[in-house]
């Protein structure tokens, strides 16, 4: 696949000396792909480039942010790796110092991302530098420095924790870290944006609705209870709200998300009136008040998931969602037996 022309000059300057601080630091590594959920890095990285002519590094460094992730007693974490590399740094000073290349006229480049790690060298004082890695005509990193890397000693390897993604609570709970459901404004419609619990990551996935997931009442043992509370919109940028003056239908959806708050079980005739409520047909009434906690109702029989799970909104609306998108207006009873439930 091709992608746009470039124009001239990126990539053939010369490439100033890098920044020397005192510490090789991972974690402050740039991020490949910004995450709103995830903090900014807590430090800037140093600015990358080529080695200072005084610099003799002994060791490199390599920093890879992907699906890493570490867990402790908070939760589960995503987490930066660090390998460190040794040997003969003769062929990887060489490699480093190779030029790049400038754009050609009219040319043509792939369109994939290619991921990076940070390329840091370690001097035997201390010091340490983020090293440029030298680029092709297209922006892409040259083989040679890569090639140098694969032959180096292996000396050790980490992992350093970066952004908390899954709290304890939601694990001990079986709980996804997030919960979303969409909406159009003033209509009934609504439809629950999932993730699978105990995948460790809280990715957001769309649900796939199937009349057939929803058992009857009799065939489920509880309901898990994952509770969420909202997340605020984002300010208005220079006084425009995101609201104002949709374009498309898909301005006119609204996505609300919540973070997991606590978890529980649901039992007995609560239970039953909940999924007896899902199975019947679609009643919600026209309804603006927006919620601001909302539950995942996930079926359980022997212990075991048993079904789609349906979203109730604890407050505003009193929704009962399911998968289809089809949605009920509850009795307020039956939201305040489920917030019961998880203060119990």
């Amino acid at each position: 696949m091709a992608g746009c022309g470039q124009q001239f000059g990126n990539h053939a300057e010369p490439r100033p000396a890098a920044e020397l601080v005192d510490a090789v630091d991972c974690t402050s590594m740039e991020r490949t792909v910004e995450s709103g959920t995830q903090p900014a890095p807590a430090a800037s990285p140093p600015a990358a480039g080529s080695i200072p002519a005084d610099f003799v590094p002994f060791e490199a460094i390599l920093c890879t942010a992907g699906l890493e992730t570490v867990e402790d007693q908070d939760g589960v974490w995503s987490a930066v790796a660090e390998e460190r590399l040794g040997g003969n740094l003769d062929a990887l000073v060489a490699a480093l110092a190779e030029p790049s290349d400038g754009p050609r006229p009219n040319q043509a480049c792939t369109a994939d991302m290619e991921l990076v790690p940070d390329l840091w060298l370690l001097a035997a004082d201390g010091k340490a530098m983020r090293a440029a890695w030298p680029t092709d005509s297209c922006g892409k990193t040259k083989p040679g420095v890569r090639g140098v890397l694969a032959d180096l000693d292996v000396l050790g390897s980490s992992l350093h924790k970066l952004s908390l993604i899954q709290s304890r609570a939601a694990l001990d709970a079986g709980c996804p870290a997030e919960w979303s459901i969409s909406a159009v404004p003033g209509g009934l419609a609504l439809a629950p944006l999932t993730t699978i619990p105990g995948d460790g990551l809280g990715q957001v996935e769309p649900a796939h609705p199937s009349s057939g997931l929803l058992p009857a009442a009799d065939d489920v043992d509880a309901l898990r209870i994952c509770g969420y509370r909202t997340v605020p919109e984002p300010e208005p940028v220079n006084g425009l709200s995101p609201a104002a003056g949709p374009d498309t239908l898909f301005d006119v959806v609204e996505i609300v998300s919540g973070t997991f708050t606590r978890g529980g079980n649901l039992t007995g005739p609560a239970k039953d009136a909940l999924l007896q409520a899902a199975a019947a047909e679609p009643s919600a009434t026209d309804c603006g008040a927006a919620a601001t906690e909302f539950a995942a109702l996930w079926p359980v029989a022997l212990g075991q998931d048993a079904g789609a799970p349906l979203t109730l909104e604890l407050d505003g609306c009193l929704r009962l969602v399911s998968m289809d998108g089809s949605a009920r207006t509850v009795p307020a009873e039956l939201a305040a037996a489920v917030v019961s439930a998880m203060a119990d």
